[in-house]
């Protein structure tokens, strides 16, 4: 007994794949695209502009952090000189922070 999935259920089996091969008619017309949006621009309000450098040393400290954690499981003898590495990044950090405007910062808004 022949199975049922081999065939269509008339029997034709190469009309069903002329049925299958045969162009489909072009669907409709897609509906038209919206226009790009415009991009907002990005600005940095005037009050964070000058803590900007904060931002780039806590970068910086987390770039420092993962190269070091590389260097070590790959040069295992540098692993203990860790805590050197971080004091040297915080005598950085404070040499390039230390002229920012904190007392902005525990101003009240307007």
């Amino acid at each position: 007994m022949p199975s049922p999935y081999d065939t269509p259920p008339d029997g034709d089996f190469a009309r069903y794949i002329e049925q299958l091969t045969r162009p489909q008619p072009p669907a409709a017309a897609p509906a038209p695209k919206r226009p790009p949006r415009t991009p907002v621009p990005k600005t940095i309000p005037a009050a964070a502009r000058p803590f900007s450098p904060l931002r780039q040393v806590a970068q910086g400290a987390l770039f420092a952090y993962v190269a070091w954690l590389m260097l070590s499981a790959a040069v295992p003898l540098l692993a203990p000189w860790g805590g050197l590495v971080g004091l040297a990044y915080l005598v950085f950090a404070f040499l390039r922070l230390r002229h920012l405007p904190w007392r902005k910062l525990l101003q009240p808004k307007p």
